[in-house]
């Protein structure tokens, strides 16, 4: 299946290019909206690599950490089920146990979230490390998240 986000004319263009060469019969499929797991994951998995970067600290470390410290409590939050299950099985476990497993077990926080939930992991990762002098990455895509669009506005 091919998926492609239409954020300007020349995308419509190049979209278009490829539906004329494409065999027929096909079925399309049009959601209006964009995809934020494309989008926002690949912008945090830069922003890991970057502060990774800058620390010294590897980029599993990064992610693991991040996604410990800023995501673990935004979906306590966002979710009665993922707070039973982590509280009960996870939160007793010391912070480097906690890390471990996140990191080795690539346990899922971030891909559990939504838009919301994960601009504001997104708005958290880059507060904290932007506090630390560590600079990340705005993409000037008008339709990728930006931490400075909500200040604008």
């Amino acid at each position: 299946m091919t998926t492609r986000a239409i954020k300007n004319p020349d995308d419509l263009a190049l979209l278009k290019v490829y539906l004329d060469q494409r065999k027929r019969p096909f079925t399309i499929d049009v959601t209006d909206g964009r995809d934020r797991s494309s989008e926002q994951n690949r912008l945090s998995h830069k922003w890991y690599k970057e502060i990774a970067d800058q620390t010294g600290e590897a980029v599993d470390e990064v992610r693991a950490r991040c996604k410990l410290e800023l995501g673990v409590p935004i979906m306590r939050e966002a979710s009665d089920k993922f707070r039973a299950t982590y509280d009960r099985l996870i939160r007793p476990l010391d912070y480097a146990d906690k890390l471990a497993l996140i990191r080795d077990t690539d346990m899922p926080v971030t891909r559990l979230m939504g838009v919301g939930d994960m601009s504001r992991y997104m708005d958290q990762v880059f507060e904290r490390h932007a506090s630390f002098g560590i600079e990340l990455t705005i993409p000037e895509d008008k339709f990728a998240y930006s931490p400075r669009r909500k200040d604008a506005a």
